[in-house]
């Protein structure tokens, strides 16, 4: 079998098959009934190999996974379709593993409430009526996609054969069990080409519109603050210039260099607490409005909004204080003499 001769491979920790992957694009849902209930929830279901606990890296919340020694857990159906076979296991009935949002969908309590009971769904053909599904365990929930996308409540069934991706974990250098495994994978077939990814560049490849959305919107800022600074600057040195014959005359009624600076800087930073006032609720709405496409998201609480007040405050007075300080040093003759 492929996934053994996988889990041979120096480096491989553990190898499974799957219908469902790192940002696969299939969708499989079906129906399920839940004791004491009429009402069929939308369930999704797919196929795994035994080794896809161990590869995904999937925690065991209640009950167990699926065991290679007990033959009820298999529910690998024949292809070419027998229908003798597809009802004899519909008759049986087929073991599966919930994840936790599953589980809670189904209307049980806990994980541990649903390990033991039995669900009912029309899983194979119609004239093989309704067929028992016995919860043996429930995992926690993993996310396939990207974090805009909800989490699925999902049904695992134990199959060997049929499922068309496989799932590697494996410790030591990527690139050389990257070169095993593709090796190895062509020993076993010439006519499937060989097409791996590893997991990090599937999750770069998905958020990499946030990224560069990320990097546009850092830049845009990084600009206005960059001319918001130069403004300030340049305001602070005409206002200086204009209250020039004003300090000299504090100065030399009693005032000392830091109240002259204190009083510059306190009158450059109103107007950026207004402007951060103004800006609050704006910046809350847009805010709010791009966290609601993500099915988890962060608490939009005031302290975010209170630390950019005191960056923009502190940019502001780095930005005034210089020049204010040169001012308020200024002998007080030369500022008494000024015209």
């Amino acid at each position: 079998m492929i996934v053994h001769q996988m889990e041979r491979i120096p480096g491989v920790v553990a190898a499974g098959l799957t219908e469902i992957g790192i940002d696969t694009s299939n969708q499989s849902n079906t129906g399920i009934i839940p004791p004491g209930s009429n009402k069929q929830v939308n369930i999704g279901q797919y196929n795994v190999g035994i080794g896809y606990f161990d590869a995904m890296g999937l925690k065991l919340k209640a009950g167990r996974w699926f065991d290679p020694n007990r033959p009820v857990d298999d529910a690998t159906l024949p292809y070419p379709r027998q229908p003798d076979v597809e009802k004899a296991i519909a008759q049986r009935g087929v073991n599966v593993v919930v994840n936790e949002y599953a589980a809670k969908k189904l209307g049980f309590d806990s994980p541990q409430d649903a390990v033991g009971k039995t669900v009912k769904s029309e899983l194979f053909s119609p004239e093989d009526g309704m067929v028992n599904i016995n919860i043996i365990g429930v995992v926690g929930d993993s996310r396939f996609r990207t974090v805009r996308t909800p989490i699925d409540p999902i049904m695992f069934r134990k199959v060997t054969t049929g499922p068309g991706w496989m799932i590697i974990r494996y410790r030591g250098d990527p690139s050389t069990v990257m070169a095993a495994v593709e090796r190895q994978w062509k020993q076993i077939t010439t006519e499937v080409p060989f097409n791996a990814k590893f997991s990090e560049d599937i999750m770069a490849e998905m958020y990499k519109k946030e990224d560069a959305r990320a990097q546009i919107f850092g830049a845009f800022s990084l600009l206005a603050v960059v001319i918001g600074c130069l403004g300030l600057f340049g305001l602070a040195a005409f206002t200086a210039e204009r209250r020039t014959k004003e300090i000299g005359i504090r100065k030399v009624l009693g005032a000392r260099t830091r109240d002259i600076v204190r009083l510059l800087v306190w009158q450059f930073s109103r107007p950026v607490l207004v402007a951060n006032i103004i800006a609050w609720p704006v910046a809350w709405w847009l805010m709010r409005d791009w966290l609601n496409g993500f099915d988890q998201r962060i608490a939009l609480t005031p302290v975010p909004f209170v630390i950019a007040a005191l960056i923009a405050l502190g940019i502001a007075v780095a930005t005034v204080v210089g020049h204010a300080m040169k001012v308020a040093r200024a002998n007080p003759i030369h500022a008494l003499r000024y015209e």
